[in-house]
């Protein structure tokens, strides 16, 4: 996968592990989702969205892929930050990602993931805002040039979501990103946009524009 390729998509992961916690041995029993016909439906939390024509939908072995490269890049080589990162995975739910072009064709790669991981009040998370900002903290924490916003609340299809938005300067890139949170049966359904220019992030707005909710 290029260099700028990867970056692309490990910010998302990055995120998606940033919020690794106990209580990670939680049996699960929920919908994945599917897509027919350029339409991602998920009955267990309610949702559906239209993926753009011509985008590529990622399978559960690229995704698993590109989520190792995201806990090691939080890690940075301390094992047991990798071993909390591990257990976090056994509660997270990767249901969807999609990249506008195939993984590692092009060095820029929009792209949108949805996640789901098992919350409970015990690790400290009452709401979508203390999970976006446990993440914030351990990605602050994970020495890498992030730069953050303020979270803020939006209306997405009928519910509402926590949001803030994430940036990732390289050197040689700045790879931005939208993140969505709300609990929903427990779990912190999160929606994560990543873009790098104008273009891309209209891709992004336009997606997010076709989420509904039951």
């Amino acid at each position: 996968m290029k260099k700028f390729a990867k970056w692309s998509v490990i910010i998302m992961f990055m995120l998606v592990f940033a919020t690794a916690c106990s209580n990670a041995n939680e049996e699960k029993k929920v919908d994945l989702g599917k897509v027919e016909n350029g339409t991602y439906t998920n009955d267990y939390f309610g949702f559906s969205l239209t993926v753009p024509q011509g985008w590529q939908v990622q399978d559960a072995e690229t995704m698993n892929e590109i989520s190792e490269m995201g806990k090691d890049a939080i890690a940075g080589g301390d094992e047991d930050k990798k071993k909390d990162l591990d257990l976090a995975e056994k509660k997270t739910l990767n249901l969807l990602m999609f990249s506008k072009f195939e993984m590692g064709s092009v060095q820029l790669n929009p792209n949108f993931l949805s996640t789901a991981e098992k919350v409970s009040k015990l690790q400290g998370i009452n709401s979508s805002k203390d999970y976006l900002e446990i993440l914030k903290k351990m990605l602050t924490d994970s020495q890498l040039p992030y730069t953050f916003g303020e979270t803020s609340t939006v209306t997405i299809g009928g519910q509402e979501f926590e949001t803030i938005d994430a940036s990732l300067n390289t050197g040689e890139v700045t790879v931005s990103q939208k993140y969505y949170c709300a609990i929903i049966e427990g779990y912190a359904l999160s929606f994560a946009a990543t873009y790098m220019d104008d273009e891309s992030k209209a891709d992004m707005d336009n997606i997010v524009n076709t989420i509904k909710f039951k």
